[in-house]
């Protein structure tokens, strides 16, 4: 019985280091590239710079290309809407992509992803941003051994001219070209209204406890004394006439 055990346990062992020997090894991937527009914002009074936020950069597309990273670029901003990618050596166009992007939604994440599968180890990558009129491209070398899923992170500094490298990684920099004049307004900040000199009660009357009583609160329609005479209970007595004299008196 002991040794059927000891057999048993040694052929499992050899089927499981058979199983991994022959185990497929793929250099395949799915790039998911978060897209950030990063966007001025000014004081609507002023017109100054007060910050800089970064925001989903809506509306944006990529393609790729399997192509020799050494001598294949993106020539212009409408060759990258096209979906033109030239050979610097030869001058070969060519203008149908191999991978169309799809979006992607992080749950619980409010970001932009587009989606591309990339089946060849070496890549072109392009991401069109229309609202900001820019591009950029990168070449994608994927040697990394059944990674099922490659996150990438690509930033429009939308207020930037001309052409600039983004990214911290040397084998994963994005080449990124803007227009001559930024395209993208700034975010407005609205001037704040102002403030009155006396806001808690800007209307308060001088006598905020009573503000209808009258000046004679006590009897506000008494008269003082409007008909009352001076002696009313002692009249004076009615004055007596003169005699006048007559001829028995003389």
């Amino acid at each position: 019985m002991l040794k059927f055990l000891r057999h048993t346990a040694l052929v499992t062992v050899v089927m499981l280091l058979l199983t991994g020997c022959f185990k497929e090894v793929t250099t395949d991937t799915t790039l998911r590239i978060k897209v950030v527009a990063e966007v001025e914002v000014v004081e609507e009074a002023s017109g100054m710079v007060v910050r800089k936020d970064r925001i989903p950069a809506e509306g944006c597309y990529a393609y790729m290309y399997y192509v020799d990273r050494r001598v294949w670029t993106v020539a212009s901003y409408e060759d990258a809407v096209a979906r033109t990618i030239t050979n610097v050596e030869s001058g070969e166009r060519l203008q149908q992509p191999y991978v169309e992007s799809e979006p992607f939604v992080m749950e619980g994440s409010s970001s932009q992803y587009l989606s591309l599968w990339q089946s060849s180890p070496s890549a072109l990558v392009v991401v069109v941003f229309p609202k900001a009129q820019m591009y950029a491209y990168t070449y994608r070398w994927a040697d990394a051994k059944n990674l099922h899923y490659t996150y990438l992170t690509l930033l429009f500094h939308t207020w930037k001219t001309g052409t600039y490298n983004e990214g911290s990684k040397d084998d994963h920099k994005w080449t990124v070209v803007a227009p001559a004049t930024p395209v993208m307004p700034p975010i407005v900040l609205p001037t704040e209204p102002e403030v009155p000199e006396n806001p808690e009660n800007p209307t308060e009357p001088e006598n905020p406890e009573n503000p209808t009583e009258p000046e004679n609160p006590e009897n506000p329609t008494e008269p003082e004394n409007p008909t009352e005479p001076e002696n009313p209970t002692n009249p004076e007595p009615p004055t007596e006439p003169e005699t006048p004299e007559t001829d028995e008196n003389l």
